[in-house]
């Protein structure tokens, strides 16, 4: 087995490096291969290198695009010997096997047919420092070009045209995909909180901050099922106001419920309690507003 590395290179720069620690190494653009690449002119399963006691050999899984050594493409299914300093190419990725790592690699621009790479391996490092990856297409280029065939996207003019359609389509796009956040109380636009509030019955208090409106609209819902419940009421309470009342009940008082406020509350929170609790108390009781110890 190989005890070296592979080096990958897209457009003179250094994008992946993979230590090699199996007999057998995929190649393709599906994630299930041991090397991944993600560019639409590499294959699903693309090829996949062999390494032996005998040496490295390369077959092509009759890729789309086919599997280049020096310039000359590789019958699909037939294994080929890689000689050391021979590059692979793969799409517009240029693979390279090193037997040993090495400390600093020289980038050198791709060309079309490109020349086989030689790199020297007399500086001897434990492994490169694995970089950063690019993105699949250039900066500047239509994000749906990745969507047509290879022979479309050298075209300047299929590029611009395309750019025309993702200024137009991508908001929308992204709304679309973002829907869920545009009725959640938590992230909906703040002109959004009025209609969030009808659709559940909620009649909010223009002295509410738009962050007590946002918490108080999250729980509606819930507190619309118990309505006429101390806990509704309770909790409605600590929502408005941030202080927790106690709500005590007396059998011999079956229709008079007592609101129990720690000593120190103001009296501006009272009152507005007293608001509270005419709103959302059953019709047919009574109250108490008490301040205990």
């Amino acid at each position: 087995m190989g005890n070296g590395q592979l080096i990958v290179q897209l457009q003179g720069a250094t994008v992946d490096t993979l230590p090699v620690t199996q007999a057998l190494v995929k190649i393709g653009r599906s994630p299930d291969n041991t090397l991944v690449l993600q560019l639409p002119m590499v294959s699903k399963y693309h090829a996949e290198l062999l390494f032996t006691d005998q040496g490295v050999s390369i077959t092509d899984l009759d890729s789309e695009f086919g599997t280049f050594i020096a310039g000359s493409r590789l019958l699909p299914h037939q294994p080929y010997p890689l000689l050391q300093g021979l590059a692979i190419q793969v799409g517009p990725f240029i693979i390279n096997y090193l037997p040993q790592p090495v400390a600093e690699l020289t980038e050198e621009p791709i060309s079309s047919e490109p020349e086989p790479l030689v790199f020297d391996t007399s500086d001897v490092a434990p492994r490169l420092p694995r970089p950063i990856f690019p993105a699949p297409l250039p900066e500047g280029r239509a994000k749906y070009l990745q969507f047509l065939p290879v022979i479309f996207h050298q075209s300047d003019f299929t590029n611009r045209f395309l750019q025309i359609f993702e200024t137009l389509w991508e908001p929308l796009e992204w709304r679309q995909d973002h829907i869920a956040m545009y009725f959640d109380p938590r992230t909906c636009p703040a002109s959004f909180l009025s209609t969030l509030s009808n659709w559940v019955g909620l009649d909010p208090d223009p002295r509410w901050t738009e962050w007590r409106h946002r918490q108080i609209l999250l729980e509606t819902a819930t507190l619309q099922r118990f309505r006429g419940t101390p806990y509704a009421l309770q909790r409605l309470i600590e929502l408005v106001l941030d202080v927790s009342p106690k709500i005590v009940e007396h059998p011999e008082e079956p229709f008079v419920f007592r609101v129990q406020f720690p000593i120190g509350t103001e009296l501006r929170v009272l009152g507005l309690a007293r608001e509270i609790i005419e709103t959302h108390k059953p019709a047919h009781t009574g109250y108490m507003v008490e301040v205990v110890a």
